[in-house]
């Protein structure tokens, strides 16, 4: 990808720009392995067990969208990004969301889990479209 350039004390704009595309691109790739490790798939998880913190990748998803070239890999790069809806602060236990087929369906016997759950996929749905419009307007950094 990029080639490591030594450290001075003084580092032109374009060196200390390739560093922090450097820094992005292994945050970006760490987040990958790990929601692949974790089978992360649709649940929602709390904010503490991501390996970096959510703002920081939210800012490395946006600086590696706007470098990439190639549309198929930014879109790759979008969609990776908006995982990143699912993590809440201080949601506590991972809550596992799995298709049931409708003869299992029952009404939660814990009234406050139901509120939880709502309201935990609702604040999901609200933070997809916020990163959805924040990866956007890097996309259109990207292409002028």
């Amino acid at each position: 990808m990029f080639q490591q350039q030594p450290f001075g004390h003084h580092q032109s704009p374009a060196s200390s720009e390739s560093l922090a595309l450097y820094a992005a691109n292994e945050a970006v790739s760490d987040f990958v392995c790990f929601v692949r490790d974790n089978n992360v798939g649709n649940d929602l998880v709390d904010e503490i067990e991501l390996p970096i913190p959510k703002s920081v990748l939210i800012e490395a998803f946006k600086l590696v969208i706007v470098a990439e070239e190639r549309p198929e890999i930014r879109a790759l790069l979008l969609k990776a990004g908006l995982t990143l809806c699912q993590y809440h602060v201080g949601l506590g236990e991972r809550i596992k969301v799995r298709p049931i087929t409708s003869p299992k369906r029952r009404k939660a016997e814990d009234t406050w889990l139901a509120i939880k759950f709502k309201r935990t996929l609702l604040y999901t749905a609200v933070e997809r479209t916020r990163l959805t419009k924040v990866y956007q307007n890097a996309l259109k950094r990207s292409l002028h």
